[in-house]
């Protein structure tokens, strides 16, 4: 992709499903001067036992390199989310959009095109350095797309478009399951056109999508609590996340909340 003076194209966005409570605190972890954050939040706060309910969840997190110098910030290549089995995704009936039809394209421009498609929204900031001058931030929008499936596996498209340079960036999660406590892995690879400017600095996200699909009414994302028998509570592992970097270092944050049973 090519970047051209004042014309940048911009993106990026971290993805997450799960069981969590309405206000947390963000965990974090540092290597050197690098430290990197993880963060959620759920609406409504308190869920059925045992049948998943719908749900909006949002994620965030933050880079920084703390040595003061704006151009030491190493690139944030690869995200990968793991999260717990209670999180489930349901697509079935929902549009779907293709990469084609949203980049390049504005926000109001990628909305037209594929409103039917979209779960989620957000923000995302980002460090853009080119050789020609200091570096310097531009914040964005996101939206996020319900995808196709590709070799099997559902895939996640993240738009984030900015007026100010005017320019939009897509990224392409994948989604695939595995056995054990986090039954979910959300996993991106940031573009090879990207890395020669686009430096990662914060995402927000909130998934939340509804929908009536064979006669009932559907949501893309929803959650259970499952407390023991007895309790209305319960505390139990939420997320991991791990963040690799073009340095070479590798960060990994897990999250443990706690769920209040509705019923």
């Amino acid at each position: 992709m090519a970047v051209r003076a004042g014309r940048i194209l911009i993106s990026a966005v971290v993805l997450l499903l799960c069981v969590t409570a309405p206000v947390v605190f963000a965990e974090t972890n540092q290597e050197g001067d690098l430290r990197v954050s993880f963060d959620s939040g759920l609406r409504p706060s308190r869920l059925p036992r045992k049948t998943p309910a719908p749900v909006a969840v949002r994620v965030a997190g933050n880079f920084e390199d703390l040595s003061g110098d704006a151009a030491t910030l190493p690139q944030l290549r690869r995200i990968v989310v793991a999260i717990n089995r209670q999180g489930r995704l349901f697509d079935r009936g929902l549009p779907t959009c293709d990469v084609a039809a949203i980049q390049p394209a504005s926000e109001a421009a990628a909305a037209r095109v594929c409103g039917g498609a979209i779960v989620g929204s957000g923000h995302v900031r980002l460090q853009v350095r080119i050789p020609t001058q200091p570096p310097f931030q531009v914040n964005a929008k996101l939206l996020a797309f319900n995808g196709p499936r590709s070799h099997g596996r559902k895939l996640i498209l993240a738009q984030a478009y900015a007026r100010t340079p005017p320019g939009a960036f897509v990224l392409e999660f994948r989604v695939s399951r595995r056995k054990g406590v986090f039954g979910t892995v959300i996993s991106t690879t940031l573009p090879r056109a990207a890395r020669r400017w686009a430096y990662l600095t914060h995402f927000d996200m909130t998934l939340h999508r509804t929908y009536t699909y064979g006669g009932r009414r559907r949501s893309y994302v929803s959650a259970a609590c499952s407390a023991p028998p007895g309790f209305d509570t319960a505390l139990f592992p939420l997320a991991r996340a791990t963040y690799t970097f073009g340095n070479g270092q590798v960060l990994s944050i897990p999250l443990a909340r706690t769920c209040r049973v509705s019923e």
